[in-house]
């Protein structure tokens, strides 16, 4: 009965995360994982089963762990297809070197020289981690480094560039919505 109950709630689970299906929603798993956990525990109380309630209740724990290990399975596939995640670092470093570079270079124009050496060592520092990331990924040799890297990448990511990235796209929107109820008033 519990191999028959484990295995029933996981198959549209393994239907819509493994093999060739593309990255879901994290939000959208979990919702998921939550009903499938529910019709499991329903279809485990509902069927007749031999022994005892100490026995069903051993059984019922131990299809609950398989589900959340199953779970946890499934995001960890899920997260390796994530695109975006995966090339969140190497796109944080390459703004960080873009900015840096320009703004070297504005500031060199200004003769602002001792601002212009610090974006010079930003620079640098960013394409030495962007190399040693590289290197450490296609080898795979010291991956707590490239978690590091990973984890800094992604702390410039959330904290830098993704509340400037919100700040551009609602002033952008607000620019869209004032043209185009300017064009409408021309009409």
């Amino acid at each position: 009965s519990s191999g028959i109950n484990a295995e029933w709630p996981l198959r549209p689970g393994e239907k819509r995360v493994g093999g060739d299906k593309g990255y879901v929603n994290e939000t959208d798993l979990t919702t998921h994982h939550a009903e499938a956990m529910d019709k499991a525990e329903n279809l485990f109380n509902t069927c007749k089963k031999l022994g005892g309630s100490e026995l069903s209740s051993q059984y019922l724990a131990k299809l609950l762990t398989y589900m959340e290990d199953q779970y946890t399975h499934y995001i960890k596939i899920n997260e390796s297809k994530n695109i975006f995640k995966a090339a969140r670092t190497p796109i944080t470093l390459f703004i960080i070197i873009f900015i840096t570079h320009v703004s070297h270079g504005l500031l060199s124009f200004l003769y602002l020289g001792p601002l212009a050496v610090i974006c010079n060592i930003i620079f640098w520092v960013s394409m030495f981690t962007l190399g040693a990331w590289v290197v450490l990924k296609w080898q795979g040799q010291h991956p707590e480094i490239a978690k590091m890297i990973d984890e800094g990448a992604e702390m410039i990511w959330e904290q830098g560039f993704s509340p400037l990235y919100v700040l551009v796209l609602a002033s952008g929107t607000a620019l869209a919505v004032k043209q185009a109820s300017q064009q409408q008033k021309r009409k």
